[in-house]
């Protein structure tokens, strides 16, 4: 929170790459109750500190399970316009991000009966892509 963020409205993907932290962690150690009272105050001291920025910046952690990481960033969009590539869901509250990291026994590791094949997208009809959300706690930092 106390990091110099990167506010480049023209490039998001650029900004929320510069601005991207990652956290790995050990599921034995992992308090989910700290992580969660942690993220809320970081959302709260950032949105203090961007309260007079003009236009949209948001906050945002999620668990990446191919990496077995928290990561976390900022950018120059609304909650539901995060530059991901992938179908998500913003969330409220940490908890959905959070009750992935603590299901998760192997961070990082896919188990291989987990792999599905699939067409290449091009190929690919409205049935055979793997329709896949997953939660991200957003924050708006402005009004």
């Amino acid at each position: 929170m106390d990091e110099e963020l990167i506010l480049d409205r023209e490039n998001v993907n650029v900004e929320a790459r510069g601005n991207l932290m990652a956290f790995g962690f050990a599921p034995e150690d992992f308090d989910a109750e700290l992580v969660e009272q942690a993220l809320i105050v970081v959302g709260e001291r950032l949105r203090a500190r961007f309260a007079d920025v003009a236009g949209p910046v948001t906050f945002y952690a999620w668990y990446d399970e191919q990496t077995g990481q928290l990561r976390c960033s900022a950018a120059s969009v609304e909650p539901s316009d995060l530059p991901f590539g992938g179908r998500f869901r913003p969330a409220d509250s940490p908890a959905p991000v959070l009750a992935l990291m603590t299901a998760d026994a192997l961070p990082g590791v896919v188990p291989w009966t987990d792999l599905r094949e699939v067409a290449a997208e091009e190929d690919a009809g409205p049935d055979e892509q793997v329709e896949h959300t997953f939660p991200v706690f957003a924050v708006k930092l402005t009004r």
